[in-house]
């Protein structure tokens, strides 16, 4: 019996319908692709957002004071020396000093919440609860004293919510911002409130 061969027309059928399927095939492919990559996106902003909320708490929980706070900055008081009753211990964790300024700080133009601190970790030098620690910032800046630590990236928007500008008794500051869609697209709130706080002898 002689073989009959596949016509034009069943070629165009079978080549159809394998795009067909091979195109669905591909196009679920990238949807899973595309779901799993969103997935890892939002779950590592997640993980930034939690390491960022960690910090910020473990130097909440340590704050003494918070001695300044606008939309853009929080600057937290963190005692280096524990207490006790002694004359000198007393007077030397009552004194404000450089190693112990914390600046958080929000740069819109970069998108970035920092951490500012004395790069002498040994910088002892006295302020006073009267100083005006955003001129002591910029001129801390302008000597090349600062060390920035980014703790969190890629933010559109973010700002503090200032609770209250009386440094002698505020307790309380949050963090509110957005993370790119590239970067996860997630709402961040941080926050942080002063447990063990004491007030500077200056305060009323």
């Amino acid at each position: 019996m002689k073989r009959r061969g596949f016509t034009l027309l069943e070629v165009l059928i079978a080549s159809t319908i394998t795009t067909v399927v091979a195109s669905a095939v591909v196009g679920s492919i990238r949807a899973v692709t595309d779901c799993t990559q969103a997935l890892d996106i939002s779950a590592q902003a997640m993980s930034r957002i939690a390491r960022a909320d960690a910090r910020v708490a473990d130097h909440a929980n340590r704050a003494r004071m918070i001695l300044a706070q606008n939309e853009q900055e929080i600057l937290l008081w963190l005692p280096t020396e524990p207490f006790s009753s002694s004359a000198n211990n007393t007077s030397d964790y009552d004194s404000i000093q450089a190693n112990e300024l914390a600046w958080y700080v929000m740069n819109t133009s970069t998108g970035t919440l920092s951490l500012v601190f004395t790069t002498n970790r040994n910088d002892r030098a006295n302020y006073s609860l009267a100083t005006n620690w955003a001129n002591l910032r910029t001129s801390l800046t302008s000597q090349g004293a600062l060390t920035t630590i980014v703790v969190l990236e890629g933010l559109t928007t973010g700002g503090f919510r200032v609770q209250d500008s009386d440094s002698c008794s505020v307790r309380r500051f949050s963090f509110d911002g957005n993370l790119s869609n590239d970067r996860g697209g997630l709402n961040v709130q941080l926050s942080g409130r002063v447990l063990n706080g004491q007030n500077h002898p200056d305060c009323p």
